[in-house]
């Protein structure tokens, strides 16, 4: 089924895109903020993609034949680059790692992101980790949402908050925003600034249109494409919201008020 974005979705998207955060990370400590709270979207989108390769693929033994070999390709081929993707150091990791890496490299605190999958580690539920780690309600917000989304049995859903509320989300000004930052600041982002182009470079080339078709091929009926729009309308929301709350961290309390 050929699927068109509605106004509203565009409207967020767009929102999203010119978004005033990212001119805003104008400095290091700033940069360093953003990928504390970012890291949250980085693990789920990985929990987004594992969720669809479960339904579309077979990951159990004993192993039986993909029901549709053609989705079986499209999103083995994205969980290989998102995965084990090129570190830039002559090895592999999943993007998930490279953000890690450049948490680690900027000096941004990895602690609760930590936590929290080593609670997942011991067998904790997600919700039991995530109220644990006790995060800024607007991250918490936004990855209840998706993980909602992604535990759910909604294929066509968890499809959309995968490839219309997650993938061609970063301007092309922000890539060389940050390399410039890294230039000025001895490398302290050089992880940061690889992480982003390999990610807009997959995302453009390969991932983006790969995860467009496989949507499109999921959404059978016209019922499978109104809950996968609604479901990728409440991500782009979430999304804004948690736009919104880091940019709102950003900025100095007013007098006499603590800050957030």
């Amino acid at each position: 089924m050929v699927l068109a974005a509605g106004e509203s979705i565009n409207s967020l998207r767009s929102a999203l895109v010119d978004h005033p955060l990212y001119a805003a990370m104008n400095t290091p400590e700033r940069v360093v903020v953003f990928l504390g709270h970012h890291v949250w979207a980085v693990w789920d989108f990985m929990s987004l993609l594992k969720a669809l390769q479960a339904r579309l693929t077979c990951v159990s033994v004993p192993w039986v034949p993909p029901a549709d070999t053609e989705a079986s390709r499209l999103i083995n081929s994205i969980v290989l680059g998102e995965e084990s993707d090129d570190d830039g150091e002559a090895g592999h990791a999943s993007h998930f790692d490279l953000y890690h890496r450049a948490m680690i490299q900027a000096g941004a605190d990895t602690s609760p992101i930590d936590r929290f999958i080593a609670s997942l580690r011991r067998g904790a539920g997600w919700r039991q980790a995530l109220a644990e780690a006790h995060l800024p309600p607007f991250v918490t917000d936004f990855v209840e949402l998706n993980l909602s989304i992604a535990t759910g049995d909604d294929l066509p859903a968890i499809a959309a908050a995968f490839t219309l509320g997650r993938e061609d989300l970063i301007p092309r000004m922000f890539p060389p925003l940050l390399r410039e930052l890294a230039a000025r600041h001895h490398g302290r982002f050089d992880r940061l600034a690889h992480y982003l182009e390999r990610h807009v470079e997959l995302d453009g080339a390969d991932h983006g249109p790969a995860a467009g078709k496989l949507l499109a091929s999921l959404c059978r009926t016209s019922g499978d494409a109104e809950r996968a729009m609604a479901a990728a309308e409440s991500c782009l929301r979430a999304r804004l919201g948690l736009w919104d709350g880091i940019l709102a961290s950003f900025r100095p309390p007013l007098a006499g008020l603590p800050g957030p």
